[in-house]
């Protein structure tokens, strides 16, 4: 009882335990190096390389990786059902008194001693218990669920990886495209004034100008939070430092690829890892009816035992040491236990019934994913053309404004109306780009066809997979 309470901190040495913590896990991060906060990275940053690090250093991997040892623990100890068991056992007895006897010729003997004294060794060997083939079938099965539910959590993280680099890639070029906004207005700012002084420009038009300051400035603040907000996702996904100073080499890809629904949903039913899991759960669960039935059936085991004992075994008024064997062969078959086999069957069966219920269910929402995402593909390449196009309407309507202020047709403020256009047109058009190559990021994982060797500047169904999603 006493030891159970020995080690246990209250709440007071727990805030000290989380202070000292905290206070080297600050001084990691205070670090610009390695240390157990994470890698500290700088200088140039490719796509793979950040795929990598992911799936090296991110902390929920590391803890579904730690499946893999429960799975080889849990087929080690199914052999248990099959291999032998061998036991030692010892005890010692004090009884209240001894006992004797006399004999005819008035000597005395001790029939029982007050001290007894055994040790044994006992081998097992299970013969027949209808438990061995669904266990040892059922263990193989975790060991494949398990695998195939890390391959969906690293197919997650690596989804979420991309989408954290190319989000701060976007960052960057939206703080980008904000900034030059930024400088222009200044610039636009400064001629209205001068403008003004000569009396070229009414108030009206430096008031406008300074208002155009002050909005494309707020634009770049909001900005640059943006780019620090996605840098921060990125290394943590990474496993990175906070403090790291990556540069980001590459940029979001726009690949125009066409791809029929009826191969994208083929490939997502034979290759997907959810459907894998619920596969093997599937399977498992029949094993587990197996075993619940196993428990109508006879139990048979052979044994072999050894024990040494004082008394001896063989004379019990012989104080002193003795031993002996037996072998022989246990059967056991329980005629009734209160229902509790009926109940766990009709338990186990309901399970299974659940299970292909929920597998079924989860081939329907992967057809109806991939149906959505293929829509969603082809909507997002559209719209990524159209604001390709956009883009270039408005640069030229910039150009043809501010030739046209030269000339006196066009006024400062339709300037920058054009140039706000100009600064919209260009967001649009690179957030065009990062919906259509997430899209394709998507599909990638619903069809099951994520890996570290994918990236999305290659086709989604890559000339290595054939129409049934078969590798040659």
């Amino acid at each position: 009882l006493l030891a159970g309470c020995v080690g246990v901190p209250d709440a007071e040495q727990m805030r000290d335990i989380r202070a000292e913590a905290a206070g080297r896990r600050l001084d990691d991060l205070s670090q610009k190096t390695t240390t157990e906060s994470g890698v500290y990275l700088s200088g140039p940053l490719l796509l793979w390389e950040a795929v990598a690090l992911a799936h090296g250093n991110n902390r929920s991997l590391q803890q579904d990786e730690q499946g893999r040892e429960i799975a080889r623990g849990r087929v080690q100890a199914s052999y248990s059902e099959a291999l032998p068991s061998l036991g030692l056992t010892g005890s010692y007895l004090r009884l209240d008194e001894e006992r004797g006897a006399t004999t005819a010729d008035g000597a005395y003997y001790t029939t029982r001693f007050q001290d007894q004294y055994g040790a044994g060794l006992k081998l097992t060997q299970p013969l027949f218990n209808g438990r061995i083939g669904a266990a040892l079938r059922a263990a193989k099965l975790y060991d494949e669920w398990t695998a195939a539910a890390i391959r969906a959590a690293v197919e997650s993280v690596q989804r979420e990886t991309i989408r954290a680099y190319y989000a701060a890639v976007l960052s960057e070029h939206l703080l980008d495209v904000n900034q030059r906004a930024l400088e222009t207005a200044e610039r636009q700012l400064e001629n209205a004034q001068a403008r003004r002084r000569q009396g070229m420009a009414s108030n009206y038009d430096e008031l406008r100008a300074q208002v155009e300051v002050s909005n494309f400035r707020a634009q770049v603040l909001q900005a640059r939070n943006d780019k620090d907000m996605a840098y921060t996702a990125l290394y943590r996904l990474m496993g990175a430092s906070p403090e790291s100073a990556a540069e980001l080499v590459d940029e979001v890809p726009l690949v125009a690829e066409e791809i029929s629904f009826a191969d994208a949903a083929r490939t997502a039913l034979e290759r997907r890892a959810d459907l894998a899991v619920a596969e093997y759960a599937l399977r498992m669960q029949r094993e587990s009816v197996a075993v619940a039935k196993s428990r109508y059936l006879p139990e048979v085991s052979g044994y072999a035992s050894q024990n040494w004992a004082n008394p001896d075994p063989h004379d019990s008024s012989r104080a002193d040491w003795g031993d002996e064997w037996q072998a022989g062969v246990q059967v056991s078959l329980p005629l009734f236990d209160g229902l509790d086999r009926r109940g766990t069957l009709i338990q186990e069966r309901a399970k299974l019934r659940q299970l292909e219920i929920g597998l079924r269910d989860a081939e329907d929402q992967a057809v109806s994913e991939i149906r959505q995402l293929v829509l969603s593909l082809k909507t997002a390449e559209e719209f990524a053309n159209s604001q390709s196009q956009n883009l270039e309407t408005a640069r030229e309507a910039l150009r043809l404004v501010e030739s046209g202020l030269k000339e006196g047709q066009n006024t400062p403020v339709e300037v920058m109306d054009a140039r706000q256009a100009l600064t919209t047109a260009s967001a649009n058009y690179y957030q065009s780009i990062f919906t259509h190559a997430m899209a394709r990021v998507a599909l990638q994982q619903a069809m099951g066809l994520m890996s570290p060797d994918v990236l999305p500047d290659a086709p989604v169904l890559r000339p290595d997979v054939d129409s049934n999603g078969e590798m040659p």
